[in-house]
């Protein structure tokens, strides 16, 4: 007879379903016309990588937020402009913050202590996975012919901080909400440290 699945099994299927939700909200802005709210996509696959382990969650993760892309260039008439080969730089850009995450994870946990730590993981993280999205666009979609390392570092200026920002900003939310969660309920923090533990 098998037992039952842990807690923490139960966690990851909602920490993946929360992240989920904010990326169909965000990445498909089917909000503007009410409110604009930033992508979560980094911010999400930082926090995956934090709390669920599963390289089937980063896949699907990445899955989905493949699926939106398609669906809002081909279903809702938005701009393809970023649908190059490109693209396929979201791979490696998204799988350093995930990894990132888990780093953080396996050697910080969630201590109140380890927040500037992680705080400055996030950042180094969220700029190396700049470089390849962004880099790659730049220097791989076809877009910028004359695409060079002069005419590259202008769009790192120009774009990096907003993008930081959005990153810190929803990292910063799930932190917050992580932190009122395991206050209302402690034995989950038991959960996610026995889950890094393996």
């Amino acid at each position: 007879m098998h037992d039952a699945k842990p807690p923490f099994a139960r966690l990851d299927f909602r920490v993946f379903a929360a992240l989920a939700a904010l990326m169909l909200v965000t990445r498909s802005h089917s909000l503007s016309h009410v409110v604009h709210l930033p992508d979560t996509d980094l911010a999400s696959f930082f926090v995956l990588g934090f709390f669920v382990r599963r390289v089937s969650a980063f896949a699907a993760l990445f899955a989905l937020g493949f699926a939106i892309d398609l669906v809002v260039i081909t279903v809702l008439g938005g701009s393809g402009f970023c649908f190059t080969p490109a693209y396929w730089m979201l791979l490696p850009a998204h799988g350093v913050l995930w990894l990132a995450g888990r780093f953080a994870a396996a050697h910080w946990g969630d201590r109140l202590a380890a927040l500037p730590a992680i705080a400055a993981l996030l950042v180094a993280a969220s700029f190396a996975s700049y470089l390849l999205s962004s880099g790659g666009f730049y220097f791989l979609s076809g877009h910028f012919p004359d695409a060079s390392l002069a005419g590259f570092l202008p769009r790192i200026a120009r774009y990096f901080a907003g993008n930081l920002l959005a990153t810190l900003l929803w990292s910063g939310v799930a932190a917050a909400l992580w932190a009122l969660i395991v206050t209302a309920r402690p034995a989950l923090r038991a959960e996610l440290h026995r889950s890094i533990a393996r």
